[in-house]
């Protein structure tokens, strides 16, 4: 019964795929299915602070298509992008406090049709087109719902309080501040968060995960002057070369001693014609490291040639950050290990050490239930995938969802009778 509502939930929201500040429909149907099971739920601005970075341009947001929809509550808040939803559960018994955080929104990738792709073959492709779960956040999703299924099913047997966090704009790491400053996470005990596949294939778990690194996310604008480029070419100020000057300069700044550290220039766009001196050009960057100070030191020196290349070509700049996320404050090798020796008593094959290596928004969450005494873990659920995350064939082994289930009834189980 469990595999099926597991699989019914991750396939319904592989279907309706939505990018980050536009889970309309996805938060929408995770709240009814939580009213449904008993829940009452937190969401809309509540939920969120004011700091919510990287919101879609007007320009990017569609009108949604349910807008006229009679919804059973109000959805006023969330089709103005406060997304994503907190349910709580108190079991009226003493005992810890647990966390939990589910990620929820989706890429704009257009997925793959081709009868090797299972969701494609099955009938539960994306249907909103040129955006896919490409990450395994439906997966995730649907675990969450199954955890707070149980938790309202054996309320009865269980003791402390549970909070379960389905948070929108992971990708970009947007949604993780907004949150995490708005919701009081000051009395949780435990917190967990966890991610399908990276790095793992199906049958290993890896509990504690380290090098999750700091980033920044950012994009850059550089406004210059057009003209002929060939009647009056020095009337022009070249905003495309001065895009160009500053992406080759970026890509010197990971030379440091301090650390792990990454910049990536992703996007350029500039110009509007062969013959016309640019008049603008855009960058979307993002920096990395493995400490907060690493990130710091990449953002003052993308700052300094970001104003020089401006300079050695008369333009005007600007710089906006528009996602981040900070680097895990503390890892608690003694948890991790207690878990994991747990684990195994319980026939898991655990892996220890994991160096993710990549970023994660979930930090906000854990850093602040550190710096309140409480302890945090990232646990990673291995599984085969049929190609990379953010590929257009993305998808997981789905038998993975039963075993990263499994896996949090028995902590939850493990945290509230074995305090640690």
């Amino acid at each position: 019964m469990i595999t099926d509502n597991l699989k019914k939930y991750r396939e319904f929201f592989h279907t309706i795929p939505e990018p980050g500040w536009q889970e309309y429909e996805t938060t929408i149907n995770i709240i009814k299915i939580l009213k449904k099971m008993g829940y009452d739920v937190k969401y809309g601005r509540s939920v969120h602070s004011e700091s919510r970075m990287g919101l879609p341009k007007e320009d990017k947001v569609p009108r949604h298509k349910n807008l006229s929809k009679d919804y059973p509550f109000d959805v006023s808040e969330i089709l103005e992008g406060y997304t994503g939803c907190v349910a709580e559960l108190d079991t009226e018994k003493e005992g810890p406090t647990i966390g939990m955080r589910f990620d929820i929104d989706a890429l704009e990738i257009k997925e793959l049709e081709d009868d090797n792709h299972l969701p494609y073959k099955n009938g539960f492709l994306s249907e909103n087109k040129g955006f896919m779960h490409a990450c395994g956040h439906d997966g995730h999703i649907s675990i969450g719902l199954n955890i707070c299924k149980y938790l309202m099913d054996h309320k009865d047997s269980l003791r402390g309080k549970f909070v379960v966090i389905f948070q929108p704009a992971e990708e970009g790491v947007r949604g993780g501040r907004s949150m995490s400053a708005a919701y009081p996470l000051d009395n949780i005990d435990y917190f967990l968060g966890m991610h399908l596949g990276i790095n793992q294939p199906s049958g290993k778990i890896a509990i504690g995960s380290e090098n999750i690194f700091a980033t920044s996310k950012l994009d850059i604008t550089f406004k210059g002057l057009s003209s002929h480029a060939g009647l009056r070419p020095e009337e022009g100020n070249n905003a495309l070369l001065g895009g160009v000057t500053c992406a080759l300069n970026l890509h010197t700044l990971t030379q440091t001693s301090q650390g792990m550290s990454r910049l990536n220039v992703g996007t350029i766009n500039a110009g509007t014609s062969r013959n016309v001196i640019a008049d603008f050009a855009s960058l979307q960057i993002e920096v990395r490291g493995e400490n907060d100070q690493i990130v710091d030191y990449l953002k003052k020196r993308t700052e300094e040639i970001t104003k020089g290349s401006a300079l050695s070509y008369n333009l005007e700049y600007e710089i906006e950050e528009v996602g981040g996320a900070p680097s895990l404050l503390t890892y608690d090798l003694d948890f991790y290990e207690e878990l994991s020796k747990f684990l195994e008593t319980k026939g898991y094959d655990v892996v220890r050490y994991n160096l993710f290596n990549a970023s994660e928004d979930v930090t906000y969450f854990m850093n602040k239930v550190i710096e309140n005494g409480g302890k945090a873990v990232h646990i990673l659920v291995g599984s085969d995938l049929k190609a990379g995350h953010h590929n257009q064939a993305f998808d997981f082994n789905d038998k993975d969802l039963e075993v990263s289930y499994n896996l949090y009834i028995d902590l939850i189980n493990h945290l509230i009778n074995e305090e640690i």
